[in-house]
């Protein structure tokens, strides 16, 4: 399973990526602590996560 640094990792990719490639505003990636709390980092992970186990574990109970 994923620890609480994984999981930031993950959270904060996503949040980086969304600056970058969807608002167009480029925030470097070591600076993004500076703009959002860390417990954001953690449950945009959480988020993701649970997201897709729900689909992996969807897509063997129908197989």
């Amino acid at each position: 399973m994923a620890n609480i640094i994984t999981l930031k990792r993950i959270g904060k990719f996503i949040i980086w990526f969304w600056n970058k490639y969807i608002k167009k505003r480029y925030i470097p990636y070591i600076d993004l602590e500076f703009y959002y709390p860390n417990y954001l980092f953690i449950a945009l992970g959480c988020l993701v996560v649970a997201i897709f186990l729900v689909i992996a574990v969807t897509y063997f109970s129908i197989k």
